[in-house]
């Protein structure tokens, strides 16, 4: 398990490395690609095959995602546009199918919200890289470090159980976690970034930290309603992209909001 977790995420590291050093638009491709892999294992767990009936929805869906990720990057479209296309194009559907074991107004929702929550958060993540490289760097270092020494600390002192989200979460690993990701993240901030006063990266860091341990739990209690282990196999040893994903996507989000305020 360690061996296949280690691999999986040295080849996710390459490509997510690797693509930043070439190019912004390849980065984008690949976190694009990451987004649809994303939606479609949300998607997944909440229809499975029932979603191949969706001829029209599923195109609604796909084109509703690209434009949200995209956004702002290689072209600007007004943000009203991007709530109403998916609003309309996965509403009027409900009419043309007529049986609501098909298509209903909660599968009209459900997967309006996978747009958005997917759309926006890896949007993000391009939008960090273009407006600093190394702040885009500073999202992956604290959710892989943080995720990382969490698992080896849970697994080395673990004995007390953090929450029945993830039974196999521990409070000593998610100490070992929250504090390595924070000493981490400051050195890189500190060397690499700079422009802040120690005690406030200090607090930054560890402000991102605890967000990346809440959407490992956020996306763990989600897996744990549509009850399966895993969102999808892709990554050995991790499981889907949201499995890799879930404390990246905080951390980003997080980075926006401590960027505004300081």
């Amino acid at each position: 398990m360690m061996k296949s977790r280690v691999i999986g995420a040295t080849i996710l590291l390459i490509l997510l490395v690797g693509s930043l050093l070439i190019s912004n638009v390849l980065f984008a491709i690949v976190i694009m690609v990451g987004a649809v892999l994303g939606y479609r294992e949300l998607i997944n767990i909440k229809f499975g095959n029932r979603e191949n009936e969706f001829e029209i929805v599923r195109f609604v869906g796909y084109v509703s995602l690209f434009l949200v990720v995209l956004n702002n990057i290689f072209y600007n479209v007004s943000d009203r546009i991007l709530y109403v296309i998916p609003i309309l194009g996965l509403t009027i559907p409900i009419v043309f199918y007529n049986d609501s074991k098909r298509y209903n107004i909660n599968d009209a929702l459900f997967i309006y919200g996978v747009v958005m929550f997917i759309g926006v958060s890896f949007n993000n993540i391009i939008y960090m890289n273009n407006v600093d490289v190394y702040k885009c760097i500073l999202i992956f270092i604290i959710a892989f470090i943080t995720d990382t020494y969490a698992y080896i600390g849970g697994m080395l002192i673990g004995k007390h159980k953090l929450t029945s989200i993830s039974p196999k979460k521990t409070i000593e690993g998610t100490v070992v976690g929250t504090i390595m990701g924070t000493v981490v993240g400051s050195i890189y901030y500190y060397t690499f970034i700079g422009g802040l006063d120690i005690p406030m990266i200090i607090f930054m860091c560890l402000f991102l930290t605890i967000l990346s341990e809440i959407g490992d739990l956020v996306f763990s209690s989600i897996k744990r309603y549509f009850n399966v282990k895993d969102y999808s196999n892709l990554i050995p040893g991790h499981g889907g992209i949201l499995d890799r994903f879930d404390s990246v996507i905080f951390v980003s989000l997080g980075l926006v909001i401590m960027l505004y305020f300081i």
